[in-house]
């Protein structure tokens, strides 16, 4: 005897099979608005995981992105000051103290030039104490505050006479990593304990006394007789390294009578020999924004490296996707056409 199948039963079982459509209906959505294969971790442990591990992954790569774009403006500002640095020692060497050497008009001449190196003096000061937002960009560590002081013809860094090499051997090695993919290690023991590992972070510090120098120097100056031989003189002169130091030295002799061309030419050797550090140190930031360039390249790739790794991990392609929705819903409304000779229309209309 065949088992009898009642309307209540049939309602039932559309029913039932209805929802289901719906529910396929709804993912398959839910693929074509999140590019996602699925939902909820338990549909897919595995991919799920590996899944979390790049997110991971990527979060850590754009925070890295992010860090070497803010550096690199940083960098780029520390060029733009040694580019104004050297535009201003250029014309103290080139300029300025070349035409006064030989101004025909003595001493009067002289001493317009000499006040004319005293404000490029100043200039070249204001230069190192540019701030990038509330921050001195020359200041090595110490970024909250003024690293340059010109108090009656000497100069200060971090509150100390640039002259004293001993105290900026140490302040010139000043430094501040930041963390942009290398692999930021600490030193576990030793002298350097907790310190970081130089080769594993990026240091963004510039100490400022590097671009102008620092120490002294004792300079044998020449004499210059008056039959126009050269001989060494009794003792020699200590003169500064430092190229704004020197700017004011140099304003003040061409100012002095009887002018001494000799101790005139000694300084402006030392200038020059200033002038050629200070261009080092232009193409050694030069080199870390290459650096930097590199690595924005080098993440970059990582990025779409990830991105590639996420899609095949938990992805689904967008054709897929949407061939998946178009598909679920011709099932949802193919199931909508076969209940209409099945059950009553009130019921039809209330699954519409």
């Amino acid at each position: 005897m065949g088992m009898r199948i009642t309307t209540n039963m049939l309602r039932r079982n559309y029913t039932n099979n209805l929802m289901d459509n719906i529910g396929g209906l709804e993912s398959a959505r839910k693929q074509v608005e999140t590019g996602r294969r699925f939902q909820w971790s338990y549909e897919d442990p595995s991919a799920a995981a590996k899944g979390m591990i790049l997110e991971r992954r990527n979060a850590r790569n754009a925070d890295y992105i992010n860090t070497v774009k803010n550096t690199q403006k940083w960098i780029d500002s520390q060029s733009d000051i040694l580019n104004e640095l050297s535009t201003y020692a250029n014309q103290i060497d080139e300029s300025e103290f070349m035409a006064a050497m030989n101004d025909p008009a003595g001493t009067v001449g002289r001493t317009a030039y000499a006040q004319n190196l005293r404000e490029l003096q100043e200039s070249l000061v204001h230069s190192l104490n540019t701030q990038y937002g509330d921050t001195f960009i020359m200041a090595g560590a110490d970024g909250r505050n003024v690293p340059f002081d010109l108090v009656g013809g000497t100069l200060y860094y971090q509150g100390k006479n640039v002259n004293d090499a001993e105290v900026m051997e140490e302040l010139k090695g000043q430094t501040l990593y930041v963390d942009i993919g290398f692999g930021m290690t600490f030193y576990p023991d030793g002298d350097h304990a907790g310190d970081i590992v130089p080769s594993s972070a990026f240091d963004m510090a510039f100490p400022g006394i590097l671009a102008v120098g620092y120490g002294t120097t004792d300079v044998a100056v020449y004499d210059t007789n008056k039959d126009g031989t050269i001989e060494d003189a009794d003792e020699k002169m200590q003169l500064s390294n430092n190229i704004i130091v020197l700017a004011g030295q140099m304003a003040d002799v061409l100012e002095k009578e009887p002018f001494d061309r000799d101790l005139c030419n000694a300084m402006w050797n030392q200038f020059k020999a200033g002038r050629e550090e200070l261009q080092n140190q232009f193409a050694r930031v030069g080199t870390k924004a290459q650096l930097l360039e590199n690595t924005a390249k080098r993440l970059d790739i990582e990025a779409d490296n990830i991105k590639e790794q996420y899609q095949n991990a938990v992805g689904i392609e967008p054709a897929l996707a949407i061939t998946n929705e178009s598909y679920a819903k011709y099932s949802y409304d193919a199931a909508l056409k076969i209940g209409m000779s099945l059950l009553g229309n009130s019921l039809l209309d209330f699954m519409q």
